[in-house]
């Protein structure tokens, strides 16, 4: 099967083939494998039952390769592995004949089998051995800048539980499931770092700082933790700040804000402002923080000219405002402030990495329109896998190109497919 198209590792010189040999391009499946196989000693094989444990997981990751629903690789693979094997297929009294891999739906009764609870710890590992294994091939720095955001799918089914929470922004359907992202950039590498399925009512901020807790268990340090106006929380800064790490995110255009917006614009003002941030009014702990926050001009704006056009009367200050947004950070400026400020509002813009990568996993192949949310949870899970895959080797690839040679261009489907091609010849 793997000979009907031309593979993208033939494009490659010679001397980097053993980059993409099985030990780097297969080794995040075998992890996947040992930690559902590690969390599942309570399943008892049936007697007489055919198929062991590999043999499930071998389908569903195959599934997730090609981007297709479990029943046609299921096919797909059984077709290429009774074609490479010699001998007859044994045929059953009912006509059915002998399959070398489990059906569609012994695949879904097994991954069922994998609690919500199990299939987060699963991914944890993984991702952790994926981490570890890129930072000890100096691809990333052990200080890393962390990305936090939503991703919602839409939920159409009857369910009403605290899994499922309100959306008014579904297509037909009021229902969705809430995920919480994570995700490291380092030396212009973006990987995922986590995912938590988030509850009704649930604390974001004990998510957050649960996830960072972790990561810094790993031996990794913070520089900037980047989220959205969503995360706008005293909490949460002061234990980002306790972590050693530096927040950056957008502030929330309260009235207070909009008047240093104001002095700006009028010339009193300058465009870095100390501001202390603190608790929400009647919070059962009050939490201050000092913060900077900094004003910048939208794409295709510079600063400087809003406040020049406002002064001038030709922008109205409704219209100058909306030309402007503040972001605030917890670290304090370096050198020239507005210089500073310049580099720090162009490098928060890097936190649309892990918006448009969601898109990335999407590109994978459809969602799974399961029920289940363990069973959706590892359909993302494998599709973090993949998508880091697809990075380190593009890194690694770029790292041990000889200098001047033309680069070489590894996409998405390229690692697809040169996963494809591994995953059938072992």
């Amino acid at each position: 099967m793997s000979t009907k198209y031309l593979s993208p590792l033939l494009d490659l010189e010679v001397e980097l083939e053993p980059l993409f040999s099985n030990e780097y391009m297969l080794a995040f499946f075998k992890k996947f494998c040992q930690s559902i196989k590690s969390r599942m000693w309570k399943f008892k094989k049936k007697r007489n039952a055919k198929y062991e444990a590999d043999d499930f997981l071998r389908v569903f990751f195959y599934s997730k390769i090609t981007g297709r629903s479990i029943d046609s690789p299921s096919e797909r693979l059984n077709r290429y592995l009774i074609n490479k094997r010699k001998g007859r297929r044994r045929k059953y009294t009912n006509g059915r004949r002998k399959r070398d891999v489990p059906h569609q739906t012994d695949v879904n009764r097994y991954l069922r089998l994998i609690g919500l609870k199990k299939a987060r710890n699963i991914l944890q590992e993984c991702l952790d051995n994926q981490l570890m294994e890129v930072l000890r091939l100096k691809l990333i720095s052990k200080t890393v800048n962390v990305l936090i955001d939503f991703t919602k799918h839409d939920y159409y089914g009857k369910r009403d539980d605290k899994m499922i929470t309100g959306t008014n922004r579904g297509r037909r359907t009021k229902k969705m499931r809430h995920y919480l992202g994570f995700s490291i950039l380092s030396k212009g590498i973006h990987l995922y770092a986590g995912l938590e399925h988030v509850a009704k009512r649930r604390p974001k901020v004990t998510i957050i700082v649960g996830f960072l807790d972790h990561f810094l268990s790993l031996g990794f340090k913070l520089n900037f933790v980047m989220m959205d106006r969503e995360f706008y929380n005293a909490e949460l800064l002061d234990e980002i700040k306790g972590m050693k790490g530096n927040a950056l995110n957008p502030a929330k255009e309260f009235k207070k804000i909009k008047q240093i917006i104001k002095e700006y614009l009028n010339g009193t003002g300058k465009r870095v402002r100390l501001y202390t941030f603190s608790s929400a009014p009647g919070s059962k702990f009050q939490f201050f923080q000092n913060i900077y926050l900094i004003l910048g001009a939208k794409k295709g704006h510079a600063l400087s000219e809003v406040k020049r056009e406002f002064q001038k009367g030709k922008l109205s200050l409704k219209e100058a405002t909306k030309l402007i947004y503040p972001i605030m950070t917890t670290q304090k400026p370096k050198g020239n402030s507005n210089s500073w400020a310049s580099r720090t509002s162009k490098f928060y813009k890097k936190r649309w990495f892990i918006e448009t990568r969601f898109s990335d996993l999407n590109r994978m192949g459809r969602r799974w329109k399961s029920k289940y949310d363990n069973t959706r949870y590892l359909d993302m899970l494998v599709r973090m896998l993949l998508y880091n895959s697809w990075k380190i080797n593009k890194a690694f690839l770029k790292l041990s190109q000889k200098k001047g040679s033309k680069s070489q261009k590894w996409t998405l489907q390229d690692n697809q497919d040169a996963l494809e091609e591994l995953f059938l010849e072992t």
